[in-house]
C-alpha cells in the first residue's frame, strides 16, 4: 500500500443478509492480516467488536437501502478510497470499489420500465467504481453482459470459508442427533424457486416417511405471503422460520439431514457454500453460479423441473441418512482444503484495493 492511505470499509450491511455476512468475514480476515492502510470502519456500533488496533470506527445507523441507497450520500467519511459492500450504494463521485453481487434483479423484474431503471442504477454504480468485485465467474459474465463494463474493471473474488463456524457446527452435531428435515436458508424472492421446492418435496418418499422441510430466512411480510400460499397438506410438512441469528442458523445446519438450494439463478449461493464448509450434504439446482460453486459436492437437478427436483431430494435424503458425524467432518475437511481462508481472501482484497487507489499504476478515473 502507499503510505497511510485512508480506506473506508462500508460496514453498514453488517448482520444483514449475504452482504452482511461477507462484511463480517472480511473484517475478521483483515484483523488477522498486518494492516498498513488507515482503515475507517463505517457502520453500526457492533462493528467495534470486529475492529483491530489502528482501525477507526465511524458510527452510522439506519438502513443502507433507504432512499434507494442514497440516504447516506453526504455521510461517506472523507478518505482516499471507499469499498462499498453492495451495489445499492450512494451514487456519488470519488474513488471507490463496489461489490456487485449479481444482476438477478434485471432477469426477474417483469415490468420493462422498472427493469430499465434498475439497469441504469447498476450501470451508474459500476461506472462510478474503479473496480467492481463479484463472487463468481457466472456473476462476472452477467455484470459484463448486462452492464457493459470493460472486462478489466470487473474482478471475481471468491468469498472465504469460515473454518471456525465449521468447527462449531461439528461440535453441535456431535451433541445431538440429526433430525429428519431438509433445510432451505435464504431470501423468499421469486428466483429462489420456493413454490416449486414445496411442491417437489411433497412428492418425495422422504416426506412420505415423515421428513419435513424447514424454510428459514426471508422478511416478516414474505413469511406471511409464503404461508398464505401453502395448502393444508403442505402445512403438515413445511415449517417457515424467521432468521434469528447466527446461533440459530448453525443449530439448524447441525441438526438437518441436508440443505437444499433450488434457485432458478444465483450469483454465488452463500448458504450452499457454508453448508459444504460444514460437511452438510447438499442438494442444489443448476441455477446460475451453483454448478461452478458446488462442483462435484452436490446432488444437482434442473431448476425448472419439479420431477427432477423430487428425485434429487430423495437421493440426497438417502445419502444424508448414511452420513454420520465423522463422515460429515471428513467432508468438511476436504472442502476446506480447497476454499480460500480468511487471511488469503483478505490479502487478495487488499491487493485489489491497492491497485484501485488514486495514483497507482493501471488505475483510471471513473466515467
Amino acid at each position: 500500500m502507499p503510505s497511510d492511505p485512508r480506506i473506508v470499509l462500508d460496514c453498514r450491511w453488517l448482520n444483514s443478509g449475504g452482504a452482511g455476512r461477507l462484511t463480517e468475514l472480511i473484517l475478521r480476515g483483515l484483523a488477522r492480516t498486518p494492516a498498513e492502510a488507515g482503515w475507517i470502519l463505517w457502520g453500526p456500533e457492533s462493528v467495534a467488536e470486529l475492529a483491530w488496533p489502528g482501525a477507526r470506527l465511524v458510527v452510522e445507523t439506519g438502513d443502507p437501502r433507504a432512499a434507494y441507497g442514497q440516504r447516506h450520500w453526504f455521510r461517506v467519511p472523507d478518505c482516499d478510497l471507499v469499498l462499498f459492500m453492495h451495489q445499492q450504494r450512494p451514487l456519488r463521485r470519488g474513488p471507490s470499489v463496489t461489490y456487485i453481487h449479481d444482476t438477478i434483479p434485471l432477469h426477474f423484474t417483469p415490468n420493462p420500465v422498472a427493469r430499465r431503471l434498475k439497469r441504469q442504477y447498476l450501470r451508474a454504480a459500476a461506472r462510478l467504481s474503479r473496480q467492481v468485485l463479484t463472487p463468481s465467474e457466472y456473476s462476472r459474465r452477467c455484470v459484463l453482459d448486462d452492464l457493459a463494463i470493460p472486462p478489466g474493471r470487473v474482478t471475481r473474488i471468491c468469498p472465504p470459508a469460515d473454518r471456525t463456524m465449521a468447527e462449531r457446527v461439528s461440535a453441535l452435531r456431535r451433541s445431538a442427533s440429526a433430525e429428519p428435515f431438509a433445510l432451505y436458508l435464504g431470501l423468499f424472492l421469486p428466483h429462489k424457486n420456493l413454490d416449486r421446492l414445496i411442491e417437489a418435496f411433497g412428492r418425495t418418499s422422504f416426506r412420505a416417511g415423515g421428513g419435513r422441510l424447514v424454510i428459514m430466512g426471508g422478511r416478516p411480510a414474505e413469511h406471511a405471503a409464503l404461508t398464505a400460499r401453502l395448502s393444508p397438506g403442505q402445512r403438515e410438512y413445511c415449517e417457515i422460520r424467521p432468521f434469528a441469528g447466527q446461533d440459530e442458523l448453525e443449530a439448524a445446519l447441525a441438526a438437518c439431514r441436508f440443505l437444499v438450494q433450488p434457485s432458478l439463478e444465483e450469483g454465488f449461493g452463500l448458504p450452499a457454500w457454508e453448508a459444504l464448509s460444514c460437511g452438510i450434504p447438499l442438494c442444489c439446482s443448476d441455477g446460475g453460479s451453483l454448478p461452478e460453486i458446488t462442483g462435484e459436492w452436490a446432488d444437482p437437478f434442473p431448476a425448472a423441473s419439479t420431477e427432477a427436483m423430487t428425485a434429487a431430494l430423495d437421493s440426497s435424503a438417502v445419502r444424508a441418512a448414511a452420513a454420520g458425524p465423522e463422515q460429515r467432518d471428513r467432508a468438511s475437511a476436504r472442502f476446506l482444503q480447497t476454499a480460500p481462508t480468511l487471511e488469503s481472501h483478505a490479502a487478495e482484497l487488499v491487493g485489489v484495493l491497492d491497485r484501485a487507489l488514486p495514483g497507482r499504476p493501471g488505475t483510471r478515473p471513473v466515467d
